[in-house]
């Protein structure tokens, strides 16, 4: 489960098993302190802390992680999804960025594809991504597409703070590049954590 604190606003993944069923959870956060609680609900599933009323989680297939498609219709929304799908994500979309934060509030998406016109503002890639604690956000695999971008290039996919980048130029290619931008993802962290543990320090 997702939990955010209402004060700092940091985001935690708390595994489900770690929480009660069948009272209210109180949880510290690590970052400021805060008390955190965790209510349980007629279903016997804690609602994440801070989040708003009224926004229930997906139904998901057994097994199947999620990918959150956030794309207006246009290039990108329809490639975006079937790659999506052939990489062997259940697809959910959101009509706003508001509705997507919502939905992120519940649910950890181990993949997150963006186009930059459904995010004029900066709300999920300049506000929310940057709430996250780090442990959460390694879970995501978040890629960034646009018409002015080049697919696969590194710097733009640097200063975004995203994990890869898709322009207009290959879309045909989406779901080889989404497969490749997948398993570098994975790899990074593979090596990541093996030093951290090589470390003491995971």
């Amino acid at each position: 489960m997702n939990i955010q604190c209402k004060k700092c606003h940091s985001q935690f993944n708390i595994p489900d098993h770690k929480i009660p069923k069948d009272r209210d959870a109180v949880l510290s956060c690590p970052k400021c302190k805060e008390k955190m609680v965790v209510s349980v609900q007629k279903t016997g599933t804690g609602t994440p802390a801070g989040a708003a009323s009224g926004v229930r989680p997906e139904t998901a297939v057994q097994d199947q992680p999620r990918a959150l498609i956030l794309a207006l219709e246009g290039p990108f929304r329809q490639p975006a999804m079937t790659a999506a799908r052939q990489s062997g994500y259940a697809v959910e979309t959101a009509p706003d960025p508001a509705t997507a934060v919502k939905k992120m509030a519940y649910h950890v998406y181990p993949l997150i594809m963006l186009e930059d016109r459904f995010d004029p503002d900066g709300e999920i890639l300049s506000v929310y991504m940057h709430t996250l604690d780090m442990s959460v956000r390694r879970a995501i695999c978040l890629l960034l597409m646009g018409r002015s971008f080049t697919t696969g290039d590194p710097m733009t996919a640097l200063h975004a703070s995203v994990n890869g980048v898709i322009g207009p130029d290959n879309l045909s290619q989406l779901p080889t590049v989404l497969s490749q931008t997948l398993q570098a993802h994975t790899d990074f962290y593979r090596v990541f954590m093996d030093s951290m543990k090589a470390a003491g320090k995971a």
